[in-house]
């Protein structure tokens, strides 16, 4: 699954993030598989006005990967072209 930035300038791939964290400040950052420290960000995903409706935005993005995974297994590939690609919301 990709995820496009809340800016549109940035794709991350799924399957490449080791860590999603949301932050008091309301951002939803990414952490590659090479991470090494819990401040080495590789990308912010989007921000959002308070750490609640990140932690939507999250949730949204859980489900959304939860649906991918679930055609790709059972090989529905209808669901996978809509699925495959999540963009993050403006707010």
């Amino acid at each position: 699954m990709i995820i496009v930035s809340q800016n549109k300038k940035s794709i991350t791939n799924f399957n490449n993030i080791n860590t999603l964290r949301v932050t008091k400040t309301g951002e939803i950052m990414s952490f590659d598989n090479s991470y090494r420290t819990p401040d080495d960000c590789s990308d912010v995903l989007g921000i959002y006005s308070t750490e609640e409706r990140a932690k939507e935005v999250l949730q949204e993005i859980i489900q959304s990967y939860r649906e991918y995974r679930t055609a790709e297994v059972d090989g529905y590939t209808n669901v996978l072209e809509e699925t495959a690609v999540y963009e993050m919301p403006k707010e």
